[in-house]
């Protein structure tokens, strides 16, 4: 619900009310991921043109100092519908979520009055946020780890959650509300009350909560007061000392998680990096010993002419060096490379295993001229050049990763 006013220029929060902790269907509970899917399909959909509504928002607000009051309905409406589904999918809630911008009714309810804005928050508004932003990045994380899981086997077991988890849910839900409302220009005070509201001995004059503010003097006088915790403790949240420890608990689990990352993504990269220079040796060694047969192979057959079986030392020499490819394969294939690599590695692979057939056919020559037909139709010097080119590949290829 949205109250525009210019009259109280003055910032208010986004206030979010939660019903007491409820009994819930165990069956919804083990399905709530399912039956929230048609919310969070419809929320994305809307997301584009409420991106849009908020980019005009911004540009009116920079210029006029508040939102344009369709702008402030749409985001407030949205924001509240966001905050329902976020509630009903924490399981703060058993009741299905309406497809609906309004929340009358709903055990969790949202409630803003957008008002005047400072044009330079608005301008810096994203800088502004960013601490808020790193405390429900942090808590979310920790709610990630074990949390979820822990309430969801709880009230899948009991029926519901403990209070001091509903609370704490809650106020993290209230937390990440005010953020998005902060964000969105719905308000413009900054996020507070991740840990509940303080406790007050008199919370002075209340009233029951009947709508979006509640009208005071008379005639043309009387001023709209939206509601406050101060006068209707309906929208206050006072934490009991086990929910606080909670919500303590996700943004400790939250900035473990973060480090435990941290110290996962380095360890994996330090054995990224040993796993590529062991690989980068195996390949070269594997290349040393090949080149040294080839070059063998070469000068062999250049002495081959001047020997009394020429054929024979050709055949021979091309039997030892297809020999060489054979095993240049063998250990590149065992080698355990990164995946980035390993188009470069079946390339040369591939390309060494052609070399080692062709000299495996010459090593079978009946005469000279088959010999020569050989060479000339496997088109041999081109596949050698070939497969140094893909040798320097790969070495650049796992250079390139260390």
């Amino acid at each position: 619900m949205v109250v525009m006013s210019d009259v109280r220029p003055s910032a208010t929060p986004v206030l979010v009310a939660f019903d007491a902790p409820a009994d819930q269907r165990r069956y919804t509970v083990a399905v709530r991921l399912l039956l929230i899917v048609p919310h969070l399909v419809a929320l994305v959909l809307a997301g584009p043109a409420v991106l849009v509504i908020l980019g005009v928002g911004w540009f009116w607000a920079l210029i006029v100092g508040r939102l344009p009051q369709f702008a402030a309905v749409i985001l407030a409406g949205y924001l509240s519908w966001q905050t329902r589904v976020l509630a009903y999918l924490l399981l703060l809630t058993d009741a299905y979520p309406p497809f609906s911008l309004g929340d009358a009714g709903y055990p969790v309810r949202v409630t803003a009055q957008p008002s005047r804005l400072n044009r330079w928050s608005v301008l810096l508004r994203l800088v502004l946020a960013l601490p808020a932003l790193l405390v429900v990045s942090t808590a979310t994380l920790g709610l990630g780890t074990v949390v979820l899981l822990v309430a969801w086997v709880t009230a899948a077991v009991i029926g519901r959650l403990p209070l001091s988890l509903h609370q704490g849910l809650a106020g993290f839900v209230r937390y990440e509300t005010r953020l998005a409302g902060y964000l969105t220009m719905v308000t413009s005070e900054y996020p507070w009350g991740l840990l509940g509201d303080p406790e007050v001995e008199s919370p002075g004059s209340l009233s029951d909560f009947s709508g979006p503010a509640v009208w005071v003097g008379e005639g043309p006088a009387r001023q709209p007061v939206p509601p406050s915790p101060a006068r209707d403790p309906y929208w206050r949240l006072v934490l009991s000392p086990a929910a606080k420890n909670n919500v303590v608990l996700f943004l400790v689990l939250g900035v473990a998680s973060v480090v435990a990352l941290n110290i996962a993504t380095t360890v994996s990269r330090y054995d990224r990096i040993r796993t590529d220079e062991a690989a980068t040796a195996q390949v070269q060694s594997a290349y040393h010993s090949l080149s040294v047969s080839v070059v063998l192979y070469q000068e062999q057959t250049r002495s081959c002419a001047n020997t009394a079986d020429p054929l024979a030392c050709l055949t021979q020499a091309a039997q030892t060096v297809s020999g060489a490819f054979t095993v240049f394969v063998h250990q590149v294939t065992r080698t355990t490379m990164p995946s980035s690599a390993s188009s470069a590695e079946h390339v040369l692979v591939a390309d060494g295993s052609h070399a080692g057939v062709d000299f495996a056919q010459l090593s079978s020559s009946t005469s000279a001229g088959h010999y020569q037909l050989i060479i000339e139709s496997s088109d041999l010097p081109r596949l050698l050049t070939r497969f140094d080119q893909d040798y320097q590949a790969l070495g650049a290829r796992l250079t390139s990763l260390g």
